[in-house]
């Protein structure tokens, strides 16, 4: 699959010692490229559906169908990602420039098939992700684990903000929460879609006010949402991760 060559950008030097930095910067700059292309594509399916994105499902076919709002126009494929070590799939809706990696949540080589998965859709020839960024699963791997999900999807997230949610908000989710009424499929958070796209986690002793507001501005201008209801929304899920509401036995 060859949809998008994001080594335009910025020229791709002869690998020697001397030019080793500047390859590496290249490679960032390439990486970059793709990281705002999908968030612009995940910021367009939010729009278009009038709710967030699919980020784990049972079904991995169901990511072509779901939501119908979005997938009346907007029609995509799922193709089994080539030479995948685990379970892997790329999801692409060429009417948005979208192209995504989903991966089974058993998948323990999925760091690994997301770079096999950048260099083939993308052409970045790269031999690693650059470290200022994480493979991340968008829906808690854990959490999926324990709702027997089977396919979550994939994105690169800022290391910073993926550390800071890793460390507040899943991580205390992750403690309350018990397995609730099961589900065959999970749509993102609000607390989720500011990690994705670079935002801070709000924090039990600290709700970072200005984060959450930045956050909201952005949501409407981005997705379409109503600001005051983002809000809301971010601070009744950072409560409820805090509280034991359904503590696991």
């Amino acid at each position: 699959m060859r949809i998008f060559n994001a080594r335009s950008i910025f020229r791709r030097y002869n690998r020697s010692p001397g030019n080793r930095r500047t390859e590496e910067m290249a490679g960032e700059l390439d990486v970059g490229a793709v990281v705002q292309r999908e968030r612009d594509a995940l910021a367009a399916e939010t729009r278009i559906a009038h709710c967030p994105p699919l980020v784990a499902v049972n079904d991995i076919d169901e990511v072509a169908r779901v939501p119908s709002q979005l997938r009346w126009n907007h029609s995509a494929t799922v193709t089994a990602l080539s030479g995948a070590r685990g379970a892997a799939f790329v999801v692409e809706c060429s009417s948005l420039g979208s192209t995504s990696l989903w991966c089974g949540t058993e998948n323990n080589t999925y760091r690994d098939d997301y770079l096999r998965f950048l260099n083939a859709t993308y052409q970045l020839n790269i031999d690693r992700i650059p470290p200022c960024y994480d493979v991340d699963h968008l829906y808690n791997r854990s959490r999926a684990q324990i709702y027997g999900l089977r396919f979550i999807r994939l994105a690169l997230v800022e290391g910073r903000a993926n550390r800071s949610h890793g460390a507040a908000y899943e991580k205390d989710i992750t403690t309350n929460e018990a397995v609730r009424v099961r589900k065959d499929m999970k749509l993102m958070d609000e607390i989720s879609c500011m990690k994705y796209f670079g935002f801070l986690s709000p924090l039990r002793d600290n709700p970072r006010e200005g984060e959450v507001k930045a956050y909201a501005a952005f949501a409407a201008s981005r997705l379409g949402l109503d600001p005051a209801l983002v809000r809301e929304n971010v601070l009744y899920l950072r409560k409820k991760a805090s509280t034991p509401w359904a503590r696991k036995k």
